[in-house]
């Protein structure tokens, strides 16, 4: 008989201890009834775990995730599918450690890293909140504008599974199956024609809660075909882009735009090589070139150097067929009418010759645009051909001699009358005869009109 104090030191699995002291007072009498007094007032709450599972936003339940709670055995104690509410576990030990850990992560969302939590001996509802990241992938071109088509694969850079495989579209791409901490390879598998594959990127995901981003720039290179002269675009070159092991790349034939090369890829190198060059051009050497990764178009630049000719005009006479030095000019023109002229040409008094240099295929017309001292400015048009078969002077072909195509242009002699001649004599008297009455005509009335004012 007495009083006692009573207080719960140890309780079942699942249960939160009580920590009241409770006082018990026996008596004979009475026995039986404070004993069960005390079964009733001593009780137990047990303990309860929620758990929830977000987005980085924090404002909402983030559905379709599997997750499970472990003890440190690793046997799974309960096991679930998140949906828009939270979920409860009751009964877990008081002191223990558990683990909740992300099965299967949603889709287009990172598996979050496994969290230890302890089991508290409280009465109060024990919180658990379990975080998952995005990473997002982005195709762009080298103006910052998402590329649809291309095929991208993510691999664990361990385990070299794939992870995840996708065409891009209009906007990023949210990875599936990653996990904190690991590290990835994105490879793009097949390009968007037009672009360079882009080399591979290796990335870490980050176990920061919040969006980690990944951009992969496809460049361009484009191959533009120009004149060495005047450094305009020409067309009608045909043109190909080999790999190092000789496989054809790309062929086209040239025009007055640059060409986008379709299948290069970056850090790789390639040759441009012309096999037919352009009507008047000579073959130009092939030109090797390495895709750089700068995120810029790359531009690849191939000249030809026109085919050129110098045209010598000699100027003779039409009768001794001696070469006439003298200062002559002769132009060249366009039209067969020689309206439109390219240029005009001076010859010294020394050379008996013009020389029209660097002309390009084509027809022109040639003309004497003042003749030399003594002799008649001729009327004659030459036709001038440049082309494949060689140089056409009015359809004859013309040697090539030193580097030079020449022909011969003749002039006549403005004649000059013989002073032996008696017609010519009888001419000179007349013309003679008649300045002298003109002469004396005029004394005659100059002296008249002033013997008038008289």
């Amino acid at each position: 008989m007495g009083t006692y104090e009573l207080e719960e030191t140890k309780t079942l699995n699942g249960l939160v201890l009580n920590d009241k002291k409770y006082e018990i007072k026996f008596e004979q009498e009475d026995l039986i009834k404070k004993v069960y007094e005390v079964n009733e007032d001593i009780s137990n709450d047990t303990t309860i775990f929620e758990f929830s599972k977000k987005d980085i936003t924090g404002d909402n339940e983030l559905e379709g995730a599997e997750l499970s709670v472990i003890d440190e055995n690793d046997n799974i104690i309960d096991t679930w599918t998140s949906t828009e509410n939270t979920h409860k576990i009751e009964g877990l030990v008081v002191g223990k450690t558990y683990k909740l850990r992300e099965e299967i992560s949603p889709d287009g969302y990172v598996k979050a890293t496994t969290i230890e939590f302890k089991v508290e001996n409280t009465t109060e509802v024990q919180k658990v909140e379990m975080i998952d990241k995005i990473v997002e992938i982005s195709k762009q071109d080298v103006a910052g504008t998402e590329l649809e088509g291309a095929t991208l694969v993510v691999t664990n850079n361990k385990t070299k599974n794939i992870v995840d495989k996708w065409v891009s579209g209009k906007e990023p791409h949210k990875v599936s199956g990653l996990i904190e901490g690991e590290i990835y390879n994105l490879h793009e598998e097949i390009v968007v024609d037009g672009y360079v594959k882009a080399s591979d990127i290796q990335f870490e995901v980050t176990y920061g809660k919040e969006t980690q981003h990944i951009v992969m720039i496809d460049k361009i290179v484009k191959i533009v075909k120009t004149d060495l002269v005047t450094g305009d675009e020409i067309e009608g070159a045909k043109l190909q882009v080999i790999d190092e092991n000789g496989n054809i790349i790309d062929e086209w034939t040239s025009t007055k735009e640059p060409h986008i090369v379709n299948g290069l890829e970056e850090n790789q190198k390639y040759k441009l090589v012309e096999i037919t060059a352009p009507y008047g051009y000579e073959l130009t050497e092939e030109i090797e070139f390495v895709v750089t990764t700068d995120k810029e178009t790359q531009l690849v630049e191939m000249k030809d150097m026109p085919i050129l000719k110098d045209i010598k005009v000699i100027k003779i006479d039409s009768k001794t067929k001696e070469i006439i030095k003298e200062k002559f000019s002769f132009g060249i023109y366009e039209d067969e009418e020689c309206n439109n002229l390219i240029k005009e040409v001076k010859s010294s008094k020394a050379d008996g010759y013009v020389v029209f240099e660097d002309l390009r295929y084509g027809t022109y017309y040639i003309k004497e645009t003042k003749s030399p001292s003594g002799y008649e400015l001729s009327d004659k048009i030459v036709k001038l051909e440049i082309n494949d078969n060689g140089v056409l002077v009015d359809g004859t072909l013309i040697e090539e001699i030193d580097s030079v195509y020449g022909f011969e242009f003749e002039n006549t002699e403005i004649e000059v009358p013989n002073t032996g001649d008696s017609r010519y004599t009888k001419i000179l008297i007349f013309i003679g005869g008649i300045s002298a009455i003109s002469l004396i005509g005029i004394v005659v009335y100059d002296y008249k009109k002033r013997k008038n004012k008289v």
